[in-house]
């Protein structure tokens, strides 16, 4: 039976990478199982190729340390919650077992984001439903764990990823295509802008300021932590 302590989802080949691409390195090092879910296979995008697009999205793979990467091929650009799309998210969650799902914020420019967001959870919420039929046994993970897309929040915590940053950088830019005015003979975008480097760079420079920290990526759980021991909190308030 295949496992996962982590299951990532995102709409396109490299939004993981963008959102929290430090953190899921940062798990791999310490030896968790983690495991990558897009939900499209990036056919709508300006430039590159479905095939390189793939090919892309193995090599990020890689450099996280992810032990797989699964496409759920639903239709880039029609994102939706549907019947079909619920199933195949619950049927991956059952399939791997995760104890933690980090899933996109439920708000953000794309539409195919927000929706991923709405999508993730409600197949995460059936997986666990016994009367749901996959032919697979039922799994309810303990954790749902939001991700920044392009839209940010206050964020419940912050994981230091300075030692990360740079395979992080380097897990973006595997995505020649869609990072690298060179990568492709196709248009530019707005990821190809020399500010698009930048407003990565800034967001985790900033957030990890926020902790005493060079790096940081931040996250959002609805709900409250549950706190044991608060004297085991590693914070910093001034």
């Amino acid at each position: 039976m295949n496992s996962a302590d982590v299951l990532v989802f995102g709409a396109h080949p490299d939004d993981i990478e963008i959102g929290c691409g430090g953190t899921m390195i940062k798990l791999s090092d310490a030896g968790r199982r983690v495991v990558l879910v897009d939900l499209v296979r990036g056919e709508m995008g300006t430039r590159g190729s479905v095939e390189i697009r793939a090919e892309e999205a193995a090599k990020g793979a890689e450099i996280l340390g992810a032990v797989d990467r699964e496409n759920l091929g639903l239709e880039d650009g029609h994102i939706r919650v549907t019947a079909e799309g619920r199933r195949r998210v619950a049927e991956a969650v059952r399939r791997w077992r995760p104890e933690t799902v980090f899933l996109p914020y439920w708000e953000d420019r794309h539409p195919d984001h927000s929706h991923a967001s709405r999508l993730v959870y409600e197949g995460t919420f059936l997986a666990g439903l016994s009367r749901f039929d996959t032919g697979q046994e039922r799994h309810r993970p303990t954790r749902l764990i939001y991700y920044m897309g392009w839209y940010e929040f206050d964020p419940t915590f912050i994981v230091d990823v300075t030692d990360q940053f740079e395979r992080k950088m380097e897990s973006i830019y595997a995505y020649s295509t869609q990072f690298r005015p060179d990568g492709s003979p196709d248009p530019p975008t707005r990821l190809t802008a020399p500010t698009t480097d930048w407003l990565i760079r800034s967001r985790m420079a900033y957030y990890g300021a926020r902790i005493h920290a060079r790096y940081g990526e931040g996250f959002l759980i609805r709900g409250h932590l549950a706190v044991a021991d608060p004297l085991t909190l590693d914070f910093k308030s001034f």
